[in-house]
């Protein structure tokens, strides 16, 4: 196995020998292993663990087995305790990424200032399929079915050639202790649940579907590349930037099929999705002149040329919200989504600025927008419709103020009275099992 570890990295090109690395060292099993076979190998490095105070005194155990294991090997050890919970409350984002957010940073700061050249995580070829199947559930193209990168700026992950299997099987023929993260166990969170559940059914189909899944990963990879190269050759080179605007060529697109991907590449930098792309690529044909928005951006259908260019703040009447982003900012300041399982919310704050609605019942992308004639909604706590210019003159909104509200609508329907009062048919019932919490925060918060 250790002639495996080493050929991996050689043939990706992780790392120098003579390079210092920083493992990631959480005390379970699959870090473990890695850091057992940096040793093995002969390379340098050092391990450094963060606590992140959400399991009680078996996050501490976690510690101190990590601390006890860089001390038997002799190699320097660094770690740092993280109120967690408090950073996901003020940040307003769900505790896995609160913890993902604390440990890059953590890390990438060790890492410049002493002197590592990459930081190697111990995610394998199990965590790359949990990655693909959750990608594909919430939706994704050909950079999502690639699963998680080899390398990614400074992360390396040099057991991503392994499986579980392989990983236990180190464990046991090595004797290696290691600590056990019973919620792992727990389907609490979407991915134990691909982990626990979905998986387990995909192999009563297909015993060898890790393998599968890292052969579309593989091929979704080289076709990303090669997609890449194609059109850095015949597009990038033709698109040209005056004015603080970039222009692409009309007639160029017209040669190539499959349009759509082509138009995406070149714009995802500008915020536009896939609703906006397909609507693009249906212009062409047309008469010019009409324009597509993306939250910061504005597409115009030129004659020649599409051209974008940056959206004026007072301009941005109509914001598409897609169902990957996290933060939107706006007119009245700063829009944070994240969804959540319902049994990671042990209470629903009443608080106007704070949304929570079923997220089976939205259609994405959502719309944000300002109110028109004749727009009703079912205000929470009602059964009957309402129309908005009511609802507005009985909360007692001066009509100089009217024309700052702003509506969050699904297919249509009214689900948010943005800051004021969420629609009744889309709130949080006994049912639900997933939800999406939204909070309306000042521009500095």
């Amino acid at each position: 196995m250790t002639d495996k570890f080493t050929q991996f990295i050689f043939k990706n090109k992780l790392f120098l020998p003579h390079e210092k690395i920083l493992l990631a060292v959480s005390s379970g099993m699959d870090s473990v292993v890695m850091t057992d076979l940096f040793k093995t190998a002969g390379y340098h490095f050092a391990i450094a663990h963060c606590n992140f105070k959400l399991r009680g005194s078996d996050s501490d155990k976690d510690e101190v087995f990590v601390g006890e294991l860089a001390s038997r090997l002799g190699t320097e050890f660094f770690t740092r305790s993280f109120n967690t919970k408090s950073f996901a409350k003020e940040k307003g984002i769900s505790i896995q990424m609160a913890a993902r957010e604390l440990r890059y940073a953590w890390l990438e700061n060790i890492r410049e200032k002493h002197g590592f050249s990459w930081i190697a995580t111990a995610h394998h070829r199990d965590d790359n399929t949990e990655t693909i199947i959750y990608n594909l559930t919430r939706g994704t193209g050909l950079k999502g079915l690639q699963g998680i990168p080899v390398k990614n700026g400074k992360i390396i992950r040099p057991l991503l050639n392994f499986n579980r299997e392989e990983i236990e099987w180190y464990i046991k023929i090595n004797s290696l202790a290691y600590r056990e993260d019973l919620s792992n166990r727990e389907d609490k969170y979407t991915r134990n649940k691909i982990r626990n559940k979905i998986i387990p059914l995909l192999k009563e189909i297909n015993p060898a579907v890790h393998k599968s899944v890292q052969e579309l990963s593989e091929i979704s990879s080289k076709t990303y590349r090669l997609l890449d190269y194609f059109i850095s050759r015949d597009f990038k080179s033709h698109v040209y930037e005056k004015d603080g605007k970039t222009f692409i060529p009309v007639k160029l697109l017209f040669e190539y099929p499959e349009r759509e991907i082509i138009i995406y590449e070149l714009l995802k930098d500008f915020g536009f999705k896939s609703p906006e792309i397909d609507e693009i690529a249906l212009s062409l044909e047309k008469q010019a002149g009409k324009l597509f928005f993306s939250q910061d951006y504005v597409c115009l259908k030129d004659r020649d040329y599409l051209i974008i260019s940056q959206r004026a703040t007072d301009e941005k009447t109509e914001i598409f919200i897609h169902s990957d982003q996290k933060e939107i900012p706006f007119s009245r300041g700063l829009m944070r989504m994240q969804t959540l399982d319902i049994d990671e919310i042990n209470d629903f704050k009443a608080d106007s600025n704070i949304a929570y609605l079923d997220f089976s019942l939205l259609k994405f992308p959502l719309k944000l927008r300002n109110p028109k004639e004749g727009d009703y909604f079912v205000p929470f706590g009602m059964s009957g419709k309402k129309k908005i210019s009511d609802f507005l003159t009985d909360m007692k909104i001066p009509r100089t103020e009217k024309s700052k509200v702003w509506l969050l609508t699904s297919d249509d329907k009214i689900v948010w009275v943005v800051g004021l009062r969420i629609d009744n048919r889309f709130r949080v019932k006994k049912t639900t099992q997933k939800l999406l919490e939204i909070k309306l925060l000042d521009q500095t918060e």
